[in-house]
């Protein structure tokens, strides 16, 4: 369907779309979290559509060798979930085909729940695990993705780490370039799941571009994300 009406690019040409410009026609860019071993389906469905996509992962729940149901409290993801792990083999491979790697903290922590100290090694190894491992990580997303999950200092943080863009799992589109500092930006994210009806997420998607307009790049009001 998005085939169809859509451009397809990958997310780091996405977000340079939307700091510099033109967007002109309508785009699409996918990203995937956590590090299931089902995005590498994912991935090569994305491939069959001349597509990539972004995986952002906690680089310590890969290659996990702990029990299924361990390794999903032990990582908080959401109750009833039951996904194994990729491996970094699985992410290198991705990467040689075109894919990126993105950051979603070392041990998918809940950022405003937990120190700020502990929050900046959350990010800052996150970052250093996937870089020794792959070379380079210029994306950051935060676990379960609502601002209520994420603090302005956290956010700095993902920026004073070396990372390019920050992304929430808020939804939205973004229809106007930003024009100015990627520290500026706080990508929104559609939030689609595969098991739902084709309607919803139509509905969707047809929302967050009707909906969104300038103010879409921005972070809360009263957040202070550059130092």
């Amino acid at each position: 369907m998005l085939s169809d009406s859509h451009t397809f690019l990958s997310y780091s040409d996405a977000i340079d779309r939307v700091l510099n410009g033109p967007i002109d026609k309508p785009y699409v860019a996918f990203s995937f979290d956590d590090g299931f071993a089902s995005n590498i389906a994912a991935s090569r469905i994305l491939e069959e559509y001349g597509a990539t996509g972004c995986f952002f992962v906690p680089p310590g729940f890969i290659d996990s060798k702990l029990p299924t149901a361990d390794a999903m409290r032990e990582f908080g993801f959401s109750p009833g979930t039951c996904e194994e792990p990729m491996t970094w083999s699985d992410l290198e491979d991705m990467k040689s085909r075109g894919h990126e790697i993105g950051n979603h903290t070392l041990n998918h922590r809940t950022l405003s729940s937990i120190s700020e100290e502990q929050a900046s090694d959350e990010i800052s190894r996150g970052a250093d695990r996937i870089r020794g491992v792959l070379g380079e990580c210029r994306h950051f997303a935060w676990p379960r993705g609502q601002f209520k999950h994420m603090t302005d200092i956290a956010a700095r943080t993902v920026f004073e780490t070396g990372h390019d863009s920050c992304a929430s799992a808020e939804r939205g589109a973004h229809v106007q370039p930003l024009h100015s500092d990627p520290q500026l930006l706080c990508v929104r994210r559609d939030h689609i799941m595969t098991s739902w009806p084709l309607r919803h997420d139509k509905y969707f998607i047809g929302r967050a571009s009707e909906t969104a307009s300038g103010q879409s790049n921005a972070w809360p009001h009263g957040w202070s994300v550059r130092p």
